[in-house]
């Protein structure tokens, strides 16, 4: 038996759902639990405190007794959580504890100062592999993609060849089987049922349609220096893979049977459009007749276009999600986005052709870079300017994660000191959704407005910013824009009955 805990807020949990159906598929027993914390909204700051009461730590720990190897899957966002819960663990139950994800990937040796073994990369095989050995009583330190400490050193074996079938992988399960959640209200960890899943996935904010989340493709074929990826652990390999359009259709076409109250696909794949026209011709119309309800993903501006997103759109599309992040030029530069204002704009304006099909467009953009100036902001903005209305713009704060080319260059610049990189990751280096309390700052959420634009370019005015990005000015207005967004949310949560 092996129990796999996810931290995060999302309990689709993508990752630990297809290892769980991978092992099990394998002949393992698995069980699933799921530690979700509150939903996080921007202009609040993250807690301090770690959202786990003693009644959570003791039902988590007798649930675990029985296991062979318990897994924890993490971000960055959840290493105080996971190092907080593996000491609990470790305190009370003697079985290994193995972490997993894109942290664990991208600092093996810090992830090994409070678990047993990490898993590097594709976990799916590997997982299988070791848990086998384990249970057969057999060694297992030389288990590819596991890093581990033996004999007081640490031994980090070679990563396997990457999965190339995509469609050999089971889908995630959704069985309920041996799964169980944390009540966000009370703490308790509770058997997860369909109906209580519902109430964890949170609808669309703009469109209001509960989502299922999944993966039609595994790898980006971009290297943006503020991301993390496996790539360069899989040099020389096909890194981006998409399944069949069958075994992706059979897969939706389980989970609405499963689950009725889903009205929303949410392909939450790096970039769709990457696909030649002849499959994004296949997939529309299969998707269309056996699955048949709404969709969103995201692209890359410089592969959307006319073509493709009409064949979206009439397969059911109605979201589209570009990033944008920056419209500095010595920013992009900075993040290898080797593009133009121009491309961005074509990409934009082919979206805007299909307004009337499309409920929304999200475009994303990142502040808070302590290597840009305010003119460099500015130049965002005004690039943001030129979009047509509507327009629904999304603001993150950018984050050092590591293993990311940006993170050792600000470690070595200087910026990152080295005292934030044990502790403090949660709310020194992953506050992406907790914008600085900035002048500009307070300018984005305008663009999403019914302001005319030669307003919003007195406000960005170099002379403008001068004078009013000040402390009091900016603390005013975060004041102003938390009393707003929490009148917005009561108004929302009384219009749902809640």
């Amino acid at each position: 038996m092996i129990t796999l805990i996810s931290l995060t807020a999302d309990v689709t949990a993508y990752s630990i759902r297809i290892l769980s159906a991978y092992l099990r598929n394998k002949g393992f027993n698995t069980r699933l639990i799921f530690l979700p914390d509150v939903e996080f909204e921007s202009y609040e700051s993250p807690s301090d405190t770690i959202p786990y009461n003693q009644n959570t730590l003791d039902q988590l720990a007798d649930l675990c007794k029985d296991s062979s190897l318990i897994g924890i899957s993490l971000f960055t966002s959840d290493f105080p959580n996971a190092v907080y819960l593996t000491r609990h663990l470790k305190k009370n139950l003697d079985i290994p504890i193995i972490w997993g994800g894109k942290h664990p990937s991208a600092k093996p040796e810090q992830s090994l100062l409070h678990a047993d073994m990490v898993c590097v990369g594709e976990g799916e095989e590997a997982l299988a592999e070791l848990l086998g050995k384990i249970e057969s009583g057999q060694e297992y330190s030389t288990t590819k993609n596991i890093c581990l400490k033996h004999n007081g050193t640490i031994i980090k074996n070679p990563v396997r060849s990457i999965i190339d079938n995509l469609d050999l992988i089971p889908f995630a399960d959704y069985s309920f089987d041996n799964h169980y959640i944390k009540e966000i209200e009370t703490g308790n960890i509770i058997q997860l049922t369909p109906e209580i899943l519902k109430k964890y996935l949170f609808p669309d904010k703009v469109v209001g349609l509960i989502p299922y989340q999944t993966l039609f493709s595994r790898g980006c074929p971009f290297s943006c220096t503020y991301c993390f990826s496996f790539k360069d652990m899989y040099k020389g390999q096909k890194y981006v893979r998409f399944r069949s359009i069958e075994n992706m259709i059979q897969e939706l076409e389980n989970i609405k049977k499963k689950l009725n109250y889903v009205q929303m696909i949410w392909f939450v794949d790096d970039n769709i459009y990457t696909l030649p026209l002849e499959k994004i011709n296949e997939f529309c119309k299969t998707y269309k007749e056996r699955i048949g309800i709404p969709m969103t993903f995201a692209g890359h501006p410089k592969d959307i276009t006319e073509d493709k997103l009409s064949r979206f759109i009439d397969a059911g599309l109605i979201i589209t999600h570009i990033g944008i992040q920056t419209g500095s030029n010595k920013t992009r530069k900075l993040y290898k986005r080797n593009f133009s204002d121009e491309s961005i704009l074509n990409a934009v304006r082919t979206i805007h052709k299909f307004k009337d099909s499309l409920m929304t467009s999200y475009y994303d953009v990142i502040t808070d870079n302590p290597y840009e100036t305010n003119e460099d902001v500015a130049d965002t903005i005004r690039l943001l300017l030129k979009f047509p209305k509507p327009r629904h713009i999304k603001v993150f704060s950018l984050t050092f994660l590591p293993g990311t080319e940006l993170y050792e260059k600000a470690k070595l610049d200087g910026i990152l000191p080295e005292k934030n990189e044990l502790e403090g990751y949660r709310k020194n280096l992953l506050s992406f959704f907790y914008r600085k309390k900035k002048y500009l700052n307070f300018v984005f959420p305008l663009l999403n407005k019914n302001i005319p634009n030669v307003l919003i370019k007195i406000l960005i005015n170099k002379y403008v910013t001068f004078l009013l990005d000040r402390p009091l000015i900016n603390e005013l207005l975060f004041k102003t824009a938390t009393f707003f967004k929490e009148l917005r949310k009561k108004r929302r949560n009384k219009k749902v009955g809640k």
